[in-house]
């Protein structure tokens, strides 16, 4: 089918064309800042070389981003204006899950890299089996080199301590500390030279889903940033601290409530059953979240001598980045140093990118990995682990 892929996330612009024979056209610019003014003649030009018209077109592929915030919505708006106008299908990737795909690595933990301002890269965790299939490890991460670097590690121990491959455009500036840290990770090169809107067509044709870190079928296609903008934080704290989460028991009571919101939140929710079997469980710690008189979100952990464990952690899908996971996930830590529990696990979605930087921003750590643990995805569980002596 007719195509076209526009790979914006970075100063360096693509656009491939594919027709039923396959790739028609390629162009490639460096735009700068300049991704409003030039995307736009680009698009025109690669169409008119491969001989096909905009109405023409049955899908429109774009970056998801992370990069350029600029160029990642830019890149964006043009597809979905492109798609309405011709209805054709918007697809989409991330650049990180775009360089992964395409790598052609064997038995390694491939680790894309795209730069991130003058002194940090945005880099990304995916596992290649034996057979070079590429599934999704853990959320990205961007950071200067040091934590860099040391992300790498806890990500390389976490999948047992496989070879590592560090591919994509910002690689080069860090080619020697990398190789000094991984020997051998830099080589052969891929993508050094930048992000290619081949890969991003792969990619977003390949219909992997979630397990390899793409969009599911009926999902609604967003920016992966990585990093929020200031202003944008600063606003969200406003408006929850304008009015305050509370928490309290998660009693019997609460029991109906919850697993209706289980309902709306999680594709394999709790049923009432589980709920009412693990509150009466002797180790149980369970709160729920509560504004303005209403349940907004709630946690059941069990916490013994030995070791304590999360099971559910869920807030309400319109009150999310408003605070209540933050204030769960702290009541839960300090429950557990005053009952002096020596550690803490959890498992999540390796595709739940939000809950990932919510633990780790709390000292949660990458410990392991549960192959195929979501049946409705086929997604791999990450195990994270916390620790009071590393705080």
């Amino acid at each position: 089918m007719n195509g076209v892929a526009i790979e914006a996330a970075t100063s360096r612009v693509e656009v491939a064309v594919h027709g039923e024979a396959g790739l028609r056209a390629h162009e490639a610019e460096e735009v700068g800042h300049g991704h409003a003014r030039r995307l736009i003649p680009l698009v025109s030009r690669a169409l008119e070389r491969a001989g096909i018209e905009p109405s023409e077109l049955r899908w429109v592929a774009a970056d998801l981003g992370p990069g350029s915030f600029t160029g990642v919505r830019v890149g964006l708006a043009t597809a979905r204006a492109l798609a309405l106008a011709a209805g054709a299908q918007v697809l989409g990737a991330s650049s990180l899950a775009s360089l992964a795909t395409c790598t052609e690595a064997r038995r390694t933990l491939v680790c894309p890299l795209v730069p991130a301002g003058r002194r940090d890269s945005y880099v990304g965790f995916f596992r290649a089996g034996s057979r070079g299939n590429v599934s999704l490890a853990a959320a990205p991460f961007v950071g200067a080199l040091e934590p860099t670097l040391a992300a790498i590690g806890e990500a390389r121990g976490a999948l047992g301590s496989i070879p590592v491959r560090c591919v994509g455009p910002g690689v080069p500036r860090w080619r020697e500390p990398l190789e000094r840290a991984f020997p051998g990770s830099t080589v052969p090169e891929w993508r050094f030279e930048g992000l290619s809107a081949l890969d991003l067509a792969a990619a977003a044709r390949s219909g992997r889903g979630p397990a390899a870190g793409l969009p599911g079928g009926t999902q609604d296609l967003q920016p992966l940033y990585v990093r929020s903008a200031q202003a944008e934080e600063r606003v969200r704290h406003r408006v929850a601290a304008a009015e305050p989460v509370s928490l309290r028991p998660f009693l019997q009571t609460d029991v109906r409530a919850a697993a209706a919101a289980e309902q709306r939140i999680f594709p394999d929710p709790w049923p009432e059953s589980f709920f009412r079997g693990e509150l009466g469980h002797p180790l149980a710690y369970a709160r729920v979240a509560e504004r303005g008189g209403r349940l907004v979100g709630y946690s059941v952990a069990w916490l013994g001598a030995g070791a304590g464990h999360l099971g559910n952690l869920a807030v309400v899908p319109e009150e999310r980045r408003r605070g209540v996971a933050r204030a769960l996930v702290a009541d839960l830590l300090e429950r557990a140093r005053e009952r002096r529990v020596p550690s803490l696990t959890l498992e999540v979605r390796v595709s739940n990118f939000a809950a990932q930087w919510l633990y780790r921003a709390y000292g949660f750590r990458l410990a392991g990995l549960r192959h195929g643990y979501y049946r409705d995805t086929g997604e791999d569980a990450l195990i994270m682990d916390w620790c009071p002596e590393r705080h």
